[in-house]
């Protein structure tokens, strides 16, 4: 316990055993958003509908609980998404950077710019209405496909590098964490065309928050367990060679 209240008193250098400590920070960090991604469908619904008695029950889509009790859950669970996203890579050159930052700003921009009211009733928040509440929700639609759509190729490469890596004793193989992630990018491609089939045939009727929940489930199981999958996480040791070499490259 005293260990939590000691103060560092000293610099040390990130290289040799110590990066084991960051290599873990930067593991967690990425499972916790990937957590994130899993709880916000569930913090939303059951937030805004048991907690708070709102009405509908539930609202047709994620981007709807802005207008909720819930409203304050869905802007800083998203924030804290952008900011990670923006950040986690910002040091590397790649396309895996580039994507990291582009899903980052997309999902801060639906943050900010939140879709249409549910009625007249409600009030117009200020940037609709100096920009206009059409402008506004365009940009939210705009910035929320951009965001789905990077991230499912952040997704897919997850498979691709997984897939890349030596078979270690004991744990699964390189082969189903590569399909793991594959197949979370083929769910949330899966559930942009049932959204949209829904809305060309009206049926089912939430189909928007159920392709939303679905994408964002996907993502989150994706991201969840790329941090989580190294025992690494649990033991005071080092990673395997082969996945020190990748993660500590990343976490540069």
């Amino acid at each position: 316990m005293n260990g939590y209240l000691q103060p560092e008193m000293s610099v040390e250098r990130a290289a040799g055993p110590d990066i084991s400590r960051y290599v873990r920070s930067y593991l967690i960090m990425r499972a916790m958003v990937g957590a994130l991604g899993i709880a916000l469908p569930f913090l939303l619904v059951l937030g805004d509908g048991v907690v708070f008695d709102g009405e509908p029950f539930p609202h047709g889509s994620l981007s709807a609980y802005y207008y909720s009790s819930a409203r304050e859950v869905f802007v800083g669970t998203l924030c804290a998404t952008a900011v990670f996203l923006i950040t986690y890579k910002v040091v590397t050159k790649g396309l895996d950077n580039t994507l990291s930052v582009v899903a980052g700003v997309a999902v801060l921009l639906v943050a900010i710019f939140p879709t249409g009211r549910p009625n007249s009733d409600v009030a117009l928040t200020p940037l609709q209405d100096r920009l206009g509440e059409g402008v506004v929700q365009a940009v939210h639609f705009s910035a929320a496909f951009v965001f789905i759509a990077a991230l499912t190729v952040i997704c897919w490469f997850f498979g691709v590098r997984e897939g890349a890596r030596d078979p270690r004793p004991g744990k699964r193989s390189p082969q189903f964490w590569r399909w793991f992630h594959w197949t979370c990018s083929i769910v949330i491609v899966g559930s942009l065309a049932f959204i949209g089939i829904a809305a060309l045939t009206g049926w089912p009727e939430k189909a928007l928050l159920i392709g939303e929940a679905l994408s964002v489930w996907a993502f989150g199981a994706s991201w969840l367990m790329k941090g989580l999958e190294l025992d690494y996480l649990r033991t005071s040791q080092g990673p395997p060679s082969d996945v020190a070499t990748v993660e500590q490259t990343q976490a540069a």
